[in-house]
Order: C-alpha cells, then structure tokens, then sequence
C-alpha cells in the first residue's frame, strides 16, 4: 500500500497505526483476567486489590497535563514510543514480584504507559487523516483497539490455565514489542512549536470552563468506575460462583469481540447523531448490562451480558474520544483530551477504593451493582452539561 490516499481514505500510516494500537492493547488486556488472582496469590486482599487500580490513575493524573502540553508540542509518536517500552517492561516486572506491595511501582508504571499511549494514540490518528475520512480512520483505531482487547483477555486466562501466569506475562511484553516496532515505521510531521504561540492563548482554565469538555469528563469518570468494578470485581464474581480463568477470560473476551464490531459503524455514525447523545445511550445500556450480569449465575447468560455492556463500551469509547477531538482544536487538542482523561484519572484513584471496600463488606456482587446505579444516576449530569454549548 502506497503513502497515497486510496478511495477509502485508508493510508500507510492508518494502517501501522492501527496494527500498533491492535498490539498495545492485546497487550495491556492480556493480564486483566489473570492480574486479581495473581495479586490474591502473591496475599492481596479486596481492599488491596482496589488500591492498584488506584495508584496507576494517580500517575495518569498527576502527568496528564504536562503530557498533554509535551504531547501538543512535540508530537504524539513521540509520546507513546516511552509508553510501549513500558508495555515490555511492565508484564516482566510481574514476573519478579513476590509480594504484594511489589505490585505498587508496577501499576504506577502501568499507569503512565497507558497515559502516554492510547490518547496519544487516537489523536496521532486523527491527524494523520483527511478530514472527509477521518470518522472512519477514528473507528478504525477504535476497532484495532477492540480486536486487542478481545484476543488478549483470551490469551491470558488460556495459557494461564494450561501453562503459568508466568507464561501470559512473556506473551503480553511480545506483544508490547510488536506493538512498539510497528509504529517506529509511522511517519509522523514534525510538531514542535515555539513558546509564544496561539497554543499558549488557550489557557487551562478556558478549557476546564467548557461546558463540552465537562460533561465529556463526567461521562468519562462514570465509565472509569465502571470499567474499574468490571475488571477488578467480574473475576472475583466469576470464581465465587464458580467459574475457572479460562471461563472468566472467555467472558472479556465476548465482551471485546462485540465492542470491537460496533466501533467502526459508531465512528461512522457520529456524523449523522450527536456524539453527546451516544455517550449517554452507552453508558445507561453499559450500567443496566453490568447490573444484569451481576444477578446471573450460568455462564451462557454471563457471556452474553458481558456481550452487550461490550457493545454498550464500545459506544461510548468511540463517541467519547470523537466528541473532545472535534470539539478542540489541533493546537490544543492534546490538552483538552488530557483534561478529559483526568477525569477518568480521578474516579480511577477514588473508585478502586470506594469499590475494594464495599468488596470487603458487602461482597463482589454487591460492588458491581453499585457502580451499575452511581452511574445511571450521573448521567443525568453529562446530558445537562452536554446539550449547551
């Protein structure tokens, strides 16, 4: 394939975007089914569990802005370069801990890999393409993004049963490498800009003061607890009614398949439908799927929940990042999507906890239910903040 636009406006670079995003995620979603009962073994309790998923938002919080002003400055291949190498590293620094404390400094460089990545990674696509096909390049990241995330949870319950966690930790850093030799070959402009520019003008507080900006923040902290209860919590829900970790990642993995199909129709659609009114659709269908499968206790029915918050994920991923980026502008959209992202940093940092004690008192199940009805309350709010400009 040519560096020439073909018809579908699919470029060279689309396409090792894409295949470097597909990997970085089969790569970070390869642990999720495994990583609670690998941290159970090594003596964490719920309470502790909760706490990683904690500290690795802190990290994206604390450097979200800074990363987001270097990432409008310099680029964004050259912010997610660090990050992949991290992704290498991260599964291998599992491999040594014995200790649950061990985990600590491994989540916070988690953290700051998928800080630097996959924002970094949607917006490098964004400006890589041409505006009449940039809704399809945006759904075409977001599918990769859902491919990975489907192979990789199966990947990783699979050979965890067959083999050792051990093993799915050396696939995950193969997988990191991949991602991260692919995208050496994306040829991406030069973006360093000079102090005194219009990127300056755009201050922090006028981007915090968008009402735009806001309710796609809300939205994101919502989905964030969401995502939080389900990958901290479903596997512990799973093995409490008796489901193994291959059974556990064959859920995720349904979940990934069919968040993967809708992206690039929803890429698609957020040109004729309002991207406000797809964030909200998703994650009301994403609170009501997380709740249902919470009551289930048949693995058929579980798979097929999981199925549907999928769909409802993948909705609300894509309509979500397309909402900030074509709601800023090129010279400050790192920025606004980190302003974005924080938000998601924060309800990370707070959730893991909140979550990790209503774990300890009330049970798994109950956690999920929690997060289910926090969060059809909230998104009231983003419709609010959302439908004025």
């Amino acid at each position: 394939m040519t560096k020439e636009t073909i018809e579908s406006g699919v470029t060279r670079e689309i396409v090792l975007v894409s295949l470097a995003i597909f990997f970085a995620d089969a790569s970070h979603s390869t642990v999720i089914p495994i990583f609670p009962a690998f941290a159970q073994r090594l003596g964490a309790s719920l309470g502790v569990l909760g706490s990683y998923g904690s500290v690795a938002a802190l990290t994206m919080l604390l450097l979200s802005l800074p990363l987001g002003r270097l990432s409008d400055r310099f680029g964004r291949k050259k912010m997610m370069l660090p990050g992949l190498v991290l992704f290498i590293l991260v599964p291998l620094g599992y491999m040594l801990a014995s200790s649950p404390i061990h985990l600590y400094p491994i989540r916070i460089f988690l953290g700051l890999a998928v800080g630097l990545i996959f924002s970094n990674g949607f917006l490098l696509m964004t400006e890589l393409s041409r505006e009449e096909n940039r809704s399809i390049a945006q759904g075409l990241y977001m599918t990769s993004m859902g491919i990975g995330f489907t192979i990789g949870p199966l990947i990783g319950g699979v050979t965890a049963k067959l083999y050792s966690p051990a093993t799915s930790f050396l696939i995950s850093a193969g997988l990191g490498a991949m991602s991260l030799l692919t995208l050496l070959f994306v040829k991406e402009s030069s973006r360093e800009r000079e102090e005194g520019n219009r990127r300056e003008r755009i201050t922090l507080s006028s981007i915090f003061m968008d009402r735009q900006v806001l309710a796609a923040g809300v939205a994101n902290y919502l989905n964030s607890l969401m995502f939080n209860a389900l990958t901290l919590f479903f596997p512990v829900y799973g093995a409490s009614v008796g489901f193994d970790e291959s059974e556990i990642g064959s859920g995720f993995t349904a979940r990934g398949l069919a968040s993967t199909v809708v992206r690039l129709p929803i890429g698609a659609l957020t040109q004729r439908i309002r991207a406000l009114y797809l964030m909200v659709f998703g994650l009301v269908l994403s609170a009501l799927m997380i709740f249902r499968l919470s009551t289930s206790v048949i693995l058929v029915a579980v798979t097929f929940f999981m199925g549907i918050q999928g769909i409802a994920y993948g909705i609300y991923l894509t309509s979500g990042n397309v909402y900030v980026a074509v709601n800023s502008d090129e010279d400050y959209r790192g920025t606004a999507m980190a302003v974005y992202s924080m938000f998601g940093n924060f309800s990370g940092i707070i959730n893991p906890l909140v979550l990790g004690l209503i774990a300890e008192k009330l049970g798994s199940q109950r956690t999920l239910q929690f997060a289910s009805v926090f969060t059809l309350l909230g998104v009231g709010l983003v419709y609010s903040l959302g439908r004025k400009k």
